[in-house]
């Protein structure tokens, strides 16, 4: 559901993330040492989702395409290391993780469908139910000198993403009972290799491909030597006390065709949908390539 474009003022929101401690987690990505800076800026994503029957109550397996931004009053927010070090490509490189980020839209695609609300919430112990972990990430600069600073751009940037997503299917305005989804087994890996800067300009425009996931025992979640694998992402109905069911409700697939952003062009959806919120918005056009997660 969320695939593609999480974009930020100027890298978009999702470029960075830390979940040391998800269950099983043992990436070192997540461990943020002082001195660190937080960094918060303005995210719009685009994604597209399998609703399974028995979720939705169909007869057949239901593609949706969601848009959506910062849920109006709150910005994303990443947190960063100052100090860089020499890190998988040899360069001057820094753990980041996402500490918060809610953003809010509707299905876009026609159909029974259309208009249903959806959100989205990152950020170890934000989400709509207690659990969700830690969301960790890593940003390297693509070219020397190795000085200990993430000064030379563009860089190099990847994150795994552990969310609650809420569908809203009764459209009663209301997060009840079947209606949240996670991704609790595997991190949605998030890839940007020409980052323009960090924390981002406002004039740029760095979109985050959706690239595949990353499995939470993967001994380098969050960093770039991580296994990615590109069968689809199983999202999780998620139970009130916060535990995690065994229900596949959802399903995302990396190698469904990619999206681009285009310059940023307010939708009419999200106009309506954010009332005047428009930092930023993002437009998104499908093109029969490779999908983008703008962040």
């Amino acid at each position: 559901m969320l695939r593609k474009y999480l974009r930020v003022f100027g890298i978009c929101a999702l470029v960075c993330s830390g979940m040391l401690f998800l269950p099983c987690s043992k990436s070192e990505a997540a461990v943020m040492t002082p001195p660190f800076a937080t960094d918060m800026f303005p995210s719009c994503f685009s994604e597209y989702l399998y609703l399974k029957p028995a979720y939705t109550g169909l007869p057949t397996e239901v593609l949706v395409e969601t848009y959506g931004c910062d849920f109006p009053g709150t910005l994303s927010t990443v947190r960063r290391e100052i100090n860089a070090f020499s890190g998988f490509f040899g360069t001057d490189t820094v753990n980041t993780e996402f500490i918060s980020m809610h953003l809010a839209g509707s299905v876009v695609t026609p159909g029974v469908f259309f208009g249903t609300p959806v959100q989205f919430k990152v950020g170890q112990g934000t989400g709509f139910r207690p659990g969700l972990g830690r969301s960790p990430g890593q940003v390297a600069e693509n070219a020397g000198p190795l000085n200990g600073q993430l000064d030379v751009f563009p860089a190099n940037s990847v994150f795994d993403l552990f969310l609650d997503v809420w569908v809203d299917v009764n459209t009663d305005g209301l997060v009840d009972n079947g209606e949240v989804l996670r991704n609790f087994e595997q991190s949605l890996r998030m890839a940007n290799p020409t980052l323009s800067g960090f924390p981002p300009g406002q004039l740029n425009l760095d979109v985050y491909d959706l690239v595949g996931w990353v499995d939470v025992n993967d001994s380098m979640l969050g960093e770039f030597g991580a296994n990615v694998n590109t069968s689809r992402i199983d999202f999780y109905i998620v139970n009130p006390d916060g535990t995690n069911s065994n229900f596949i409700a959802a399903q995302l697939d990396p190698t469904l065709l990619n999206q681009h952003l285009v310059p940023p062009v307010p939708e009419p959806t999200s106009m309506v949908l954010f009332g005047g919120l428009m930092v930023m918005p993002i437009l998104r056009r499908m093109r029969g390539g490779n999908r983008t997660l703008s962040v």
